[in-house]
Formats: C-alpha cells, sequence, structure tokens
C-alpha cells in the first residue's frame, strides 16, 4: 500500500484496475448524451412536442407514433446539451406521458361503457355499487399519493446522491488526470535537480581551486556565522555613526553657511583693498601725488605743531 501511495504509475493502476471491475452503470446511461457533444447532429424536430400538446385526446392509434417519436428524440439530442435543457425535457416527456396516459384511460373507458351498454344482456350498475367503487377509489387514490410522496422523496434522495457521486467522481477523475501528469513532471524535475546538483559540485569544484585567493570560502559553518554575526554588529555600529552624524549635519550646515557669508565679506574687503592698492601703485607710477600721503603730512605737521603750542614732547 505504500508502494501505491509514493508511486503515482501504481496509483494510477490501482485506480482503472478499480473502475475497469466496478463499471458505473451511470456512465453507460449517459454514453448517448456525452456522444451528442462531440457529433454535428441536426436540432430536434419540435413537431412532436406541437402535436403532443394539441391533441390530448387521441386515440391509441396515434400513441404509437408518439412513442416512437420520442424515442427518436432521444437519438437526435441537442449538441449543446445542458442541465438545464435536460431538465426542461424531462419536464415535458413528463408532461407529454401524462397526456397520453389521460388519452389512454379516456379510450379505455369508453370502450368498456360501450361493451357494457350494448352487451346481452346489458351490464346495469346502481347507485350503491358506484357509491362502493367511489369509496375503494378513494383509498386507492390515498395509497396512490402515499406511494408517490415516497418516490418522491426517494427521488430526491438519489438526486442528491447522484450530486455528491458525480462531484467525486469528477474529484477522483481529474486526481488521474495529474496522476498521468506526475511522471512527466517527476522526470523534468529529477533532470532540473540533476543539472543544478552538477552546478552546485561544479561551483564548489571551483572554489576549492580558488580557495588560497580566498580563505574566508574554506570556512566552517560556526566560522561563518560567526564572522556573519560580526559583520552585522560592524554594519550596526556603522549605521548609529551615520545617524549621529545626519543628527549633527544641520547645524554643520548653518554653520558652512555662516562661514560662507563671512567668507564673502571677507572676500568683498579683500577685493575692496587690493582695488585701492593697484589705484595707489598706479598714481605712483604715473608720478602723481597720494592724497592719503598729503594727508598723512598734514596730520604729522598739525600734531608737531599742536606738541608745540602744547609743551608735550613727541616720544
Amino acid at each position: 500500500m505504500a508502494d501505491v501511495d509514493t508511486d503515482p504509475v501504481a496509483a494510477l493502476a490501482t485506480l482503472r484496475a478499480h473502475q475497469a471491475s466496478h463499471p458505473l452503470s451511470i456512465l453507460s446511461l449517459a454514453e448517448p448524451i456525452l456522444s451528442s457533444t462531440t457529433t454535428n447532429t441536426t436540432p430536434k424536430d419540435e413537431s412532436t412536442r406541437s402535436d403532443g400538446s394539441s391533441h390530448p385526446q387521441s386515440n391509441t392509434n396515434n400513441t404509437a407514433p408518439s412513442r416512437a417519436s420520442v424515442s427518436n428524440s432521444d437519438l437526435d439530442s441537442d449538441p449543446f446539451l445542458t442541465p438545464a435543457s435536460l431538465q426542461a425535457d424531462l419536464t415535458h416527456y413528463k408532461d407529454l406521458f401524462s397526456k397520453l396516459r389521460f388519452s389512454y384511460l379516456e379510450q379505455v373507458t369508453k370502450e368498456k361503457y360501450l361493451r357494457s351498454i350494448v352487451g346481452d344482456p346489458p351490464l346495469v350498475v346502481t347507485h350503491d355499487e358506484n357509491m362502493a367503487l367511489e369509496t375503494r377509489l378513494a383509498a386507492m387514490k390515498t395509497q396512490v399519493k402515499a406511494h408517490k410522496d415516497q418516490v418522491d422523496a426517494l427521488v430526491r434522495e438519489m438526486e442528491t446522491t447522484a450530486r455528491d457521486l458525480a462531484t467525486k467522481y469528477q474529484k477522483v477523475t481529474n486526481g488521474m488526470a495529474v496522476l498521468e501528469r506526475l511522471p512527466d513532471e517527476i522526470a523534468r524535475l529529477q533532470r532540473d535537480v540533476d543539472a543544478l546538483v552538477a552546478e552546485v559540485t561544479e561551483k564548489q569544484r571551483v572554489a576549492g581551486r580558488n580557495a588560497s585567493a580566498d580563505p574566508r570560502m574554506n570556512m566552517s559553518l560556526e566560522a561563518t556565522e560567526t564572522a556573519l554575526e560580526e559583520q552585522k554588529r560592524r554594519n550596526k555600529e556603522i549605521d548609529e555613526e551615520i545617524e549621529a552624524l545626519q543628527r549633527q549635519l544641520p547645524a554643520q550646515v548653518r554653520q558652512v553657511d555662516k562661514m560662507d557669508r563671512e567668507l564673502a565679506d571677507l572676500e568683498k574687503r579683500r577685493n575692496e583693498a587690493t582695488k585701492i592698492a593697484r589705484d595707489l601703485q598706479k598714481r605712483r607710477m604715473e608720478g602723481g601725488r597720494d592724497d592719503l600721503e598729503d594727508m598723512g603730512r598734514w596730520y604729522k605737521s598739525s600734531e608737531t605743531v599742536l606738541r608745540g603750542l602744547l609743551g608735550v614732547e613727541s616720544r
């Protein structure tokens, strides 16, 4: 049993053997319906329905053609059968057979009545006999109704069981289809596994040949896990440093902006001083007097006069 559970071929063979030994009669009954979906048959003749519906009180001679047409309609099935269409056909046939039964009973009753009145001697039925027959007929109708209710309940139970069995059979059929595909899938997966094993073996061989270039490739699993934890710890420290620097970044940016403004001010003053120095140098080269120099001499002479007046000696 374990081999059957693990081997899809054996499981499929077991299921097919079980189906062969226990065939489902419903499948043989459904073959005409199933075959109708694969053949290009002509649509059913609707004249059978119209004739049966328009003449409910036909004689017994019309009964045989009607039944023949019903059997022919089973053979000339709709190529697109659905549960709804089958249910509609079933309802139609029930109504048709009910009308045929009514027509048959009416014909037989007429025949018996005519025989009773033309017989020798004629059959005379009294009122008491009619009442007895009515009572007996009522009891028989009650029994028939009870049997009909039982049959309806049994039919509903059979329909429910049939639907459950159809669902289970569909699941088994789908499972058998999967089992049919499994050998090819297993073979393909085995080829993929073999290719991956060969690839891993080749990579291991290349890694063993290049072990001297990278000693970490020869580390054991525990050593590799330790190195990985150490690297994670370092990465965590680096992340913390990055976060600290990011928190300091706004202050550093403001300081840099301040220094940029100061540097721009210094650049402006340097440019102004450079411009003044160039102007002075240009004037000296041209032999002109310098205003600052004249002002300096004037300040110096004024200082000498003031010191003389005040009696302050210059140091």
